[in-house]
């Protein structure tokens, strides 16, 4: 398990701004902590928060507002798709502009997340074991969208084919 929030007082809800604690940047240390630190958990340490720091939410003082960062979006891709029991199944894939994580949850269901950290779209292809009987769920988070629905898979007996935002996560889930 893994824990991570970076440390400052300056409010950010961007996506990509090169800040170090931007959405982009979050979703990549879940990637990287879920697999090259072969971790089973993170943990981003504050969640919601008065005034101007790096939490998730930003609540207002006094007021029933809040405010809500990428960051939050970047963890809830994984979170909201991810459950708990998940196994880490084997990827790849050649392009090294994409990070690629996949899983199987315990109810069969696996779920592909993949961050396309080029300034420009990809395409990526996947095989997939045991074929798959209906069209995928595929969700995009970048600086407009926020895990939003997107018609940007599709499958043809075993092989998958995902068309890619630039610099976004998609998350892909095959029931």
């Amino acid at each position: 398990m893994s824990e991570w929030s970076p440390d400052g007082a300056t409010w950010n809800e961007n996506w990509d701004d090169g800040s170090g604690y931007d959405g982009l940047t979050v979703a990549a240390d879940i990637q990287n902590t879920l697999t090259v630190g072969n971790a089973n958990a993170y943990v981003y340490w504050t969640g919601a928060s008065l005034g101007a720091t790096r939490g998730l939410i930003q609540l207002a003082n006094p007021g029933d507002g809040y405010r809500v960062s990428k960051r939050y979006w970047a963890l809830a891709a994984f979170s909201r798709f991810i459950r708990p029991g998940a196994v880490r199944v084997p990827v790849t894939d050649a392009d090294p502009a994409l990070r690629i994580t996949a899983f199987r949850n315990t109810d069969g269901s696996r779920v592909i997340e993949i961050l396309n950290t080029a300034t420009t779209q990809k395409s990526a292809d996947f095989a997939l074991r045991g074929g798959h009987d209906r069209h995928p769920d595929a969700y995009v988070t970048d600086e407009t969208r926020s895990i939003t629905p997107a018609d940007v898979v599709s499958t043809h007996g075993t092989a998958l084919t995902a068309t890619l935002a630039p610099r976004a996560l998609t998350t892909i889930v095959l029931d």
